[in-house]
C-alpha cells in the first residue's frame, strides 16, 4: 500500500521507469507512444540532452534565489526570449512575470488586472468576465473563471459568482447547424457580442478584464471558433477599457503552429498566460506576459506589484524555459508543426471516415480533438453511464497509446471527446503508428460497446 495520494485512490498506475523522443516506459518495460505529450505539456518530447545540460549546468551556478532578494541571469535571459517573440506592440515596456505553472499563471494574470485599475486609479474594476466551456487552472481563483460544470460542482461554496458568457462552440452552435460545425461567420459575431452585453449589464466601471483560451483545450476538446470572432472580442475590449487575457497555457508556444494561438487572427492581448509548453515538462514553469501598457500603471505610480511565490523565477526552472525555447528556435519546430498540422487532420479524417461515432474532427496545429457522438446526423452525445472517453483513454493505454480524454462539457453531464497532441518531434512513422494503435483501439470499443462504425 503507497502513501501517495493517487489521483484516484480506487485505480492503480503503472509506474514510470524512462523515457525518450515520444516514448514512455514503465518498469515492467511495457512501451508507451506519447500521443498527447502528457497533458499537452512535453512538446519538445522525452530526454533531449541540450535540455538537461541546461539544467544541469545552472544547478552547479545556483538552484535557487529569492526574488525579493535576487533576480538571476537564467530568468533575465528568457524574459528577453519571450518579449521578443510577443506581438509587436508588446515589444516596448513589456516584462515578464514567471511561475510554477499555468494555473498560478491566471491566479498571477486576475490579481495584475485588479492591481492595474488599482494603481490606474479605477479601483470600482473587478469584475474578470469568462466563457462557458472553458478551463483555466485548479486554485480556487483560475476554477472560478473555468466554465466546465463538472470540475466546478464539488467546489461551487467555494467559487465566486459566475459571471460567465457562451462560446463559440461551432460543433453545437446556439443557431441549431447540423450535421457539422456551424460555418456562419454572424453566428461567432453574435457569440462575441455576448461579451458586450455582459459588460454593459454589470457595468463597464465594475469589468476589469475578460479571459479566454484562443482555441479551447481541455474542456471542449481544441475547439477553434470562427474567424470573425476574435476581432470581435478585441474591438469591445478596447471599447470599454477592458483588459483582455489570452489564456494560452496550453495553446501558447507553438502547439497550434504559431508562437500563440492568438496569432492566427493578428489579435493582440493585453496580458497573455503560459505554461505546460514553456519548459515542456523538464521543471515546473508557467508565465504572465504583461503588454507595456499594464506595466506602465505599475511604473507611473507605486511600481509595486502586490503578490508572489516562492518559485516565482525560479533559476533552474527559467534555465530549463530558455533551453527549450532555444532548441525550438534551432529545428524550426513551430514551423514544423504547421507544415505537418494537414499530415495530423488527414489521418484523424480517415477515422473519421471508418468510425460514425466521430462526430467532429477539430484543432489548429498538432492539438486535434475528435467529439464522440452516438448519432452523427443528431449530434446526441453517448449515454453518460458508458463513459465512452475514458473507455478510449484506457484501451488505448492498453495499447500502449497516451490520448487525453474530456468528459462532461456539453452540460456537466454528457459530453465526450478524445484529444491528440504529440510532441512536435513525432516523426512520420511514430504519426503512423500513433494511428495504427488508436484505430485498434477504437476497434476494440466498437465491438465491446455496440457503437455505431
Amino acid at each position: 500500500m503507497s502513501s501517495f495520494f493517487y489521483r484516484n485512490l480506487k485505480r492503480t498506475y503503472p509506474t514510470v521507469a524512462s523515457a525518450s523522443g515520444v516514448f514512455l516506459y514503465d518498469t515492467t518495460g511495457k512501451r508507451y507512444l506519447d500521443g498527447c505529450s502528457g497533458a499537452v505539456v512535453c512538446n519538445l518530447g522525452h530526454g533531449v540532452k541540450e535540455i538537461n545540460q541546461a539544467i544541469n549546468q545552472q544547478l552547479e551556478n545556483v538552484a535557487y534565489a529569492h526574488t525579493s532578494q535576487f533576480v538571476s541571469q537564467s530568468a533575465l535571459d528568457l524574459a528577453e526570449r519571450l518579449v521578443s517573440v510577443a506581438p509587436s506592440h508588446w515589444r516596448r515596456g513589456a516584462r515578464i512575470y514567471f511561475t510554477s505553472g499555468g494555473s498560478e499563471s491566471v491566479e498571477t494574470a486576475i490579481k495584475m488586472a485588479r492591481a492595474y485599475f488599482v494603481e490606474h486609479g479605477e479601483p470600482d474594476r473587478r469584475i474578470c468576465l469568462s466563457r462557458w466551456h472553458s478551463y483555466h487552472g485548479s486554485t480556487l481563483g483560475a476554477l472560478s473563471l473555468t466554465g466546465h460544470p463538472a470540475r466546478r460542482k464539488p467546489y461551487l461554496p467555494l467559487l465566486g459568482t459566475p459571471t460567465h458568457i457562451n462560446t463559440d462552440y461551432r460543433y453545437r452552435c446556439k443557431c441549431g447547424y447540423g450535421p457539422g460545425p456551424c460555418p456562419s461567420q454572424q453566428c461567432a459575431r453574435h457569440r462575441a457580442d455576448e461579451l458586450e452585453e455582459a459588460i454593459l449589464l454589470h457595468g463597464p466601471e465594475s469589468v476589469m478584464a475578460f479571459i479566454a483560451e484562443p482555441i479551447v483545450g481541455a474542456a471542449l476538446g481544441a475547439a477553434v471558433p470562427g474567424d470573425s470572432y476574435w476581432a470581435r472580442v478585441r474591438e469591445i475590449c478596447t471599447k470599454h477599457g477592458v483588459l483582455l487575457i489570452a489564456d494560452e497555457v496550453m495553446t501558447g508556444l507553438g502547439r497550434t503552429g504559431t508562437v500563440f494561438a492568438m496569432n492566427h487572427w493578428d489579435i493582440e492581448p493585453d496580458i497573455i498566460t503560459l505554461g505546460k509548453g514553456l519548459s515542456a515538462g523538464y521543471m515546473p514553469l508557467g508565465a504572465v506576459l504583461a503588454a507595456g501598457n499594464v506595466v506602465s500603471a505599475f511604473e507611473r505610480k507605486s511600481g509595486a506589484f502586490e503578490h508572489g511565490f516562492t518559485y516565482s523565477g525560479h533559476p533552474v526552472a527559467c534555465a530549463a524555459g530558455k533551453a527549450c525555447l532555444e532548441y525550438m528556435d534551432r529545428h524550426g519546430l513551430i514551423a514544423r508543426v504547421a507544415e505537418r498540422e494537414s499530415e495530423l487532420f488527414r489521418h484523424a479524417r480517415e477515422l473519421m471516415l471508418k468510425y460514425d461515432f466521430i462526430g467532429d474532427v477539430r484543432g489548429r496545429g498538432f492539438l486535434l480533438g475528435f467529439e464522440l457522438v452516438s448519432n452523427r446526423d443528431t449530434k446526441e452525445p453517448f449515454d453518460p453511464h458508458l463513459g465512452v472517453s475514458q473507455l478510449i483513454a484506457r484501451e488505448a493505454f492498453k495499447e500502449g497509446l497516451l490520448v487525453y480524454p474530456g468528459s462532461g462539457f456539453i452540460d456537466g453531464v454528457q459530453g465526450d471527446h478524445v484529444m491528440l497532441a504529440p510532441p512536435f518531434t513525432i516523426t512520420d512513422a511514430e504519426m503512423d503508428e500513433l494511428f495504427s494503435l488508436l484505430d485498434r483501439t477504437l476497434a476494440s470499443v466498437v465491438e465491446n460497446l455496440k457503437v455505431p462504425q
